[in-house]
């Protein structure tokens, strides 16, 4: 009887024990045979000066649903493991602090600049006056350089060793420089930043374009010398909804600003990818005068057209 016993809990074991043992197995040894290596190389040729942390690579499929993001720490590339199949494939450098990125669909996959305070360059958080024809566009950073592409199709085949694809990025910002000479009472002990209105906020990867509700951008200044300030950043573009205002507005820690309008020199920039802009003349407040920074109420100087170049 006792030897019956012991023989009926080993069968009773049997099940449990084949199951464990499968999917100890399953775990320990899955089959990886259909993933398959595809080599990706990164041509830099259209923008020799890049120099990007990262390369993000998002593989989306035939239908436009995303499959798979790859990040690769070099800029020659790496190896991305995929499944055999059929890829679109959208890139653009990574480890961006003003930029994220946004969207689970091919055509739906943009790149947009994060939200920032009106005065974030002059390291204040505070409330300020909104430039003229901004009042309901929102307040977005400047966005870091950004180099980006699409290819349109790739078909990794399974088990077949030595694919590769070769992607070539190109920068998707343009630069923005604004230079105001013939400053006047520049000095140590006033804090000065700018906005300017109507940039896009967004880069849509797949078109190759820029796009989105159309934003303000602080920006911050470099004083070269003792009359002369220039703010140099880079955007998507500008006017993404057709063509708008700008304004260039400086905001001063002594609470008085001054708004210029530069929409001509903007819309007729030779080259949009790297726009000049040029202000003669700004008298800023003496040192000591002007509201104090914790007083609410700002002083607005007369807006200012500036002509075409």
């Amino acid at each position: 009887m006792r030897k019956a016993m012991i023989r009926l809990a080993v069968a009773a074991m049997l099940p449990v024990a084949a199951l464990m043992q499968g999917c100890e197995h399953k775990d320990l040894c899955y089959d990886h045979s259909h993933m398959t290596d595809l080599r990706v190389d990164f041509d830099w040729s259209a923008a020799p000066d890049a120099e990007p942390g990262t390369m993000v690579v998002h593989f989306f499929r035939p239908d436009g649903s995303l499959y798979k993001r790859v990040e690769f720490t070099s800029a020659t590339g790496g190896i991305a493991r995929l499944e055999a199949g059929k890829y679109m494939m959208l890139f653009h450098n990574g480890e961006m602090e003003t930029v994220h990125e946004k969207g689970e669909q091919y055509d739906e996959y943009v790149l947009t600049c994060m939200s920032r305070s009106l005065l974030a360059p002059m390291g204040r958080d505070g409330d300020a006056p909104r430039p003229p024809h901004s009042e309901n566009q929102p307040v977005t950073a400047a966005p870091e350089p950004v180099w980006a592409g699409t290819h349109a199709a790739i078909e990794v085949v399974a088990k077949t060793e030595g694919q590769s694809v070769t992607l070539k990025p190109s920068e998707a910002t343009a630069e923005y420089t604004v230079e105001i000479s013939n400053v006047e009472n520049m000095s140590d002990g006033i804090e000065l930043s700018a906005a300017i209105t109507g940039m896009s906020p967004q880069y849509m990867l797949a078109e190759e374009r820029h796009g989105g509700v159309a934003a303000t951008m602080p920006v911050a200044f470099e004083k070269v010398d003792q009359h002369t300030l220039v703010a140099r950043f880079r955007a998507f573009g500008h006017c993404p909804e057709g063509e708008l205002p700008h304004t260039f507005t400086v905001y001063t820690s002594s609470k008085v600003y001054y708004n210029y309008d530069i929409s001509g020199q903007m819309h007729s920039a030779p080259d949009p990818h790297h726009v000049y802009i040029e202000i003669e003349g700004l008298k800023l407040p003496e040192e000591g005068t002007g509201m104090s920074p914790d007083i609410s109420g700002w002083e607005e100087v007369v807006e200012i057209e500036i002509p075409m170049n």
